[in-house]
């Protein structure tokens, strides 16, 4: 990359020694060849022939042209390089490009991110254009701005906006349509075993998401969380009162929150004698600016026709980035998921993906798209102290970290985990309960014994291979004739194994 000259977000992040993240691609302009685009620690790197080298490299709002067009939108970076210039620049260079689409999306991004109007002519009659390319971005319908003669179809505002790209990925899972596939599974079956299903799968779900935090639940607080995502679409409108609730139902009775967090909280580890800091969440003063944006987001989006697993994705995942709480931050932003796939219909009635299942299975994969964000965050929260008792308190401005989160690894997961929960968990579940019901009422024909007895034979000779071990047989079916045992057994196989 030696010789390769920076353009776009990549120059104008060097130019003015911004510390942003990364954005998920880089361009350059090179002093000779073709264009290519290859991948790099996960980035995209653009190499542009020199027919796209700018008349003036110098000149911000040619670099913030090229970006726009090219590099797609940023707002973090743009917030950035908005904090570095003038009004008087952006009215002089509104003046020299007075029809020109992307002056006009500058100037629109200008003053929603620092919420500076400037003296700038009236632009007459002009075709409007959106901010955001729809073949790029998935987008809110938009609302027009008379002033700039543009279409403000960001999903979001300037407290929260996220942003989430149209990859071909995406666009294959969408085409999937997981939704209808679980509709057509549960139409075939008897409601009565789609309820028994659906059961297993809540329990599941909620054993799954308590261990992932590495939490075993009593029954009180399992059966609680159990009914939270039962009910989690009958809930009318999620607020900041009924996430308090959640968080007081989902933790020990000892740690529940009575508010949103105001002290700093992170995810760290010992090492040694020094703690290893994973993580640092949003500073307590600007958790509730996020978190109602967030919310403001989240009841617009809900009546929107926006894929549900986009929607889940960056509330989810935007709800874990915040941390707004002191415990049971992951359970909720587990349970939002399910309450959002399940508000739009996304899901059949009464049934739930359990994805935490796939995230437990698969919990490196889980921990590396966190890490995604999280990563990247630490390199840039350095100015923090940590006391010896395990305070800490953060120095640097960082609330623009977690306001313009790029959201499309993480739904590009979401999808994944729902492919794997159909794939494995939920036809599969229903199929087990067929062989179950089967075996338990072969086993009766033979031998009449209480179902308490036929569930624990079931268990024991799948767990075994497809044999009842000695010590279980000696414990438990000492009444039945070895020849019982071996037709019972081979019941068993044959139905379950």
């Amino acid at each position: 990359m030696a010789n390769y000259i920076p353009v776009g977000y990549t120059a104008l992040i060097e130019k003015f020694n911004l510390s942003v993240l990364e954005h998920y691609r880089k361009s350059f302009i090179a002093p000779k060849g073709r264009g290519s685009v290859h991948i790099e620690n996960n980035r995209e790197i653009h190499i542009y022939q020199k027919t796209y080298a700018l008349k003036d490299p110098e000149n911000i709002f040619e670099q913030l042209e090229f970006a726009v067009k090219h590099d797609g939108i940023n707002l973090e970076i743009l917030q950035a390089i908005f904090n570095k210039i003038s009004d008087d620049d952006v009215v002089c260079y509104i003046n020299n490009n007075k029809s020109g689409k992307y002056m006009r999306i500058v100037w629109f991004l200008y003053e929603f991110l620092t919420d500076r109007e400037v003296c700038a002519p009236e632009l007459g009659r002009l075709k409007y254009v959106d901010i955001l390319d729809r073949d790029r971005y998935f987008t809110a319908n938009g609302i027009k701005s008379t002033r700039h003669k543009v279409i403000n179809n960001l999903i979001g505002t300037k407290d929260f906006c996220p942003l989430v790209r149209k990859t071909k990925k995406i666009e294959k899972h969408i085409a999937n349509k997981y939704d209808d596939k679980a509709k057509k599974v549960a139409s075939k079956y008897d409601p009565q075993l789609i309820a028994r299903a659906s059961h297993y799968l809540f329990t599941k779900e909620t054993l799954s998401s308590y261990e992932i935090e590495r939490e075993k639940p009593s029954k009180e607080r399992m059966t609680r969380f159990i009914n939270i995502i039962q009910k989690s679409s009958k809930i009318n409108k999620l607020d900041k009162k009924l996430l308090i609730q959640l968080q007081n139902i989902i933790v020990d009775p000892r740690f529940v929150d009575a508010n949103y967090r105001d002290n700093q909280n992170y995810v760290g580890e010992n090492v040694y004698t020094d703690q290893l800091i994973h993580y640092i969440s949003p500073k307590p003063n600007n958790v509730e600016t996020l978190m109602n944006g967030l919310l403001d987001i989240l009841h617009y989006v809900e009546d929107s026709d926006i894929n549900a697993v986009i929607i889940a994705a960056f509330i989810s995942f935007g709800f874990v980035f915040i941390h707004p709480f002191e415990d049971g931050n992951g359970r909720i932003h587990r349970v939002l998921i399910h309450y959002i796939l399940s508000k739009k219909k996304f899901t059949p009635d009464g049934i739930i993906f359990p994805v935490s299942a796939v995230m437990l299975k698969k919990i490196y994969q889980y921990d590396a798209v966190l890490e995604f964000f999280s990563k990247p965050l630490m390199k840039l929260i350095t100015d923090y102290t940590l006391s010896d008792d395990g305070v800490l308190v953060v120095n640097q401005e960082t609330q623009s970290y977690y306001k313009y989160i790029d959201y499309t690894v993480y739904a590009e997961y979401l999808f994944d985990c729902i492919d794997d929960t159909l794939k494995e968990h939920f036809e599969l579940e229903i199929e087990f309960l067929i062989k179950y019901d089967k075996a338990k009422s072969q086993i009766q024909s033979v031998v009449d014994m209480p179902d308490r007895l036929i569930d624990l034979f079931i268990k024991f000779v799948t767990q075994n291979h497809g044999k009842l071990g000695k010590q279980k047989r000696t414990s438990y079916f000492d009444k039945l004739s070895d020849d019982e045992v071996r037709v019972l057994q081979d019941i068993v196989k044959q139905t379950m194994l």
